[in-house]
């Protein structure tokens, strides 16, 4: 999610983490959207990520690259 989970010093250290495990086939990188923001409209919640914005494609390809070159395979 763009200035929350993006930062690359923090993407860059959980691949090296998740690296050193040793046990996981794939890393999954699913970009921030707000599909589900009619359900917070129709209980009557503020949805209070409403105004963030989605990741550019080249955000999340840049972040999928970071882990990859910790040797996962990052989709």
């Amino acid at each position: 999610m763009p200035g929350w989970t993006d930062d690359s010093l923090a993407v860059d250290g959980l691949g090296g983490f998740l690296a050193g495990l040793g046990n996981l086939d794939r890393v999954d990188i699913l970009p921030f959207h707000k599909l589900g923001a009619h359900k917070y409209d129709a209980l009557g919640i503020p949805f209070p990520l409403r105004d963030t914005p989605a990741p550019p494609p080249d955000l999340t390809e840049r972040v999928r690259e970071q882990f990859r070159e910790h040797g996962l395979r990052a989709l």
